[in-house]
């Protein structure tokens, strides 16, 4: 693992969920590549930067969710274009938490997202 890439996975995550709890959804999804895959944790899913943006947009308009992603393990590949993450999610004002994973892609020297998964295990 290139334990510098991998610091730069682990900062853009840490600034996404810095964005989340600002409500600023333009923040959280200047991680994500225009088609990015989402799966909620009750395994819904959607696919695009630009609808997943309104739903986040609608969702911090009706409540405050508090949100975080915990990184547990980021690993790159040996190419040094993908990365794999996981770790643990949760509401900190509800009683909603589980794993996540995510795949990272390397583009034009940025780490951007691909796809997140989300379980939840409450």
């Amino acid at each position: 693992m290139d334990s510098s890439e991998a610091f730069l996975i682990k900062q853009a995550r840490l600034d996404s969920n810095n964005c989340i709890a600002k409500k600023d959804v333009d923040g959280v999804s200047k991680y994500w590549l225009d088609d990015f895959v989402q799966i909620a944790g009750d395994g819904s899913h959607t696919i695009g930067k630009s609808e997943i943006a309104a739903d986040w947009k609608y969702m911090f308009s009706k409540s405050s969710p508090l949100f975080e992603r915990i990184p547990e393990t980021i690993v790159v590949s040996k190419s040094g274009d993908l990365a794999w993450e996981n770790g643990k999610w949760n509401y900190k004002n509800a009683p909603y938490h589980g794993n996540y994973a995510a795949m990272w892609r390397k583009v034009k020297g940025k780490w951007l997202t691909q796809s997140e998964l989300y379980v939840s295990l409450n």
